[in-house]
């Protein structure tokens, strides 16, 4: 190389973690923040607040990896759970399946169960490498 000469390298951007908690608020569970902007290669942790289990689903295949489209995945009450972002653009819709005993009045219970919402539902928008 000539003297004097330099060569300019695209840093690649460090991985980052995301937390998407899904707290209950009666009669519903909400997911907050519902979107997030990701890289390939960044992580998205599942925080669950609400009293019960949550099953999560993604809208399509190879979005997080180790979650398939028909196979969810659990995270238990109270604990959080991290995948990876596999896909390299695009938004994806990710369906959180929730279900808890909600206490009433009198120490009766409700099942509440249905669909964590946040911005319509959760999202992520990969943005190209």
């Amino acid at each position: 190389m000539a003297k004097g000469t330099s060569i300019q390298v695209a840093a690649t951007p460090k991985p980052k973690t995301y937390t998407i908690t899904i707290q209950a608020f009666p009669p519903v569970a909400v997911a907050a923040p519902g979107i997030r902007k990701v890289r390939t290669g960044d992580s998205i942790i599942f925080h669950n607040k609400t009293g019960g289990p949550l099953k999560i689903f993604p809208a399509a295949g190879n979005v997080l990896d180790g979650v398939g489209k028909l196979t969810p995945n659990l995270v238990n009450k109270g604990g959080t759970r991290k995948f990876k972002v596999v896909a390299v653009d695009g938004t994806h819709e990710l369906s959180v399946h929730y279900s808890y005993w909600e206490m009433r009045k009198k120490k009766r219970y409700k099942l509440r169960t249905g669909f964590a919402i946040g911005a319509s539902s959760p999202k992520v928008v990969v943005i190209p490498p």
